[in-house]
């Protein structure tokens, strides 16, 4: 698809995690994307664990991708046959822009053999309608769209980040506005 994509990161840093996918309700000055993904290989009704890792947003002139476009191209040109099912579980700290939600929208239809599910950290311009119709076509698609709760949050830390052993510190306000982002979805895809 697109020959300057990097391949993804095997994780990322703590400060990282803690400043990208913290869920505030308005998060000034995050303006990368990431995304953390695990694909499974469907087998006989049960999934085998086949790759994970950690995409950004390019934004340099040359690739100007976001995370989700990384993602979808590393993915048809490394791993995608059309003789598995897949089941892909992506972790956000933003919720796709209309573009990319297009974009994966077009990407499931033509691979029927993809399942997706978005787990994500905050809603992006959920405000704008442009942004709220990406994600109800998502939802349309049969892509489940969630707020990350404690336990994504947790997952991620242990999966995606260089914690040296650490535990997840959970945030003021995680549970808060956890529930305010739910509220809000819910609105946006009712």
């Amino acid at each position: 698809m697109n020959p300057h994509i990097r391949n993804p990161m095997e994780a990322m840093y703590p400060g990282t995690f803690y400043f990208h996918f913290k869920n505030l309700w308005e998060a000034d000055n995050r303006n990368e994307s990431w995304l953390c993904f695990a694909v499974e290989v469907i087998k006989h009704h049960s999934t085998v664990s086949w790759k994970r890792g950690v995409f950004r947003n390019q934004v340099d002139p040359e690739t100007h991708c976001h995370a989700e476009k990384c993602f979808l191209s590393w993915f048809c040109d490394n791993t995608l046959s059309p003789k598995k099912n897949y089941q892909v579980t992506w972790y956000t700290s933003w919720s796709p822009c209309p573009e990319c939600a297009r974009e994966v929208a077009k990407f499931l239809a033509r691979h029927s053999n993809v399942m997706l599910t978005i787990y994500t950290a905050r809603l992006y311009y959920s405000q704008y309608p442009n942004y709220q119709e990406g994600l109800r076509r998502l939802n349309e698609e049969g892509v489940p769209v969630e707020i990350m709760d404690y336990e994504d949050f947790k997952y991620c830390w242990e999966n995606f980040v260089y914690n040296d052993g650490e535990p997840f510190k959970p945030w003021k306000g995680l549970k808060t506005n956890f529930r305010s982002l739910t509220r809000r979805l819910r609105e946006i895809l009712q």
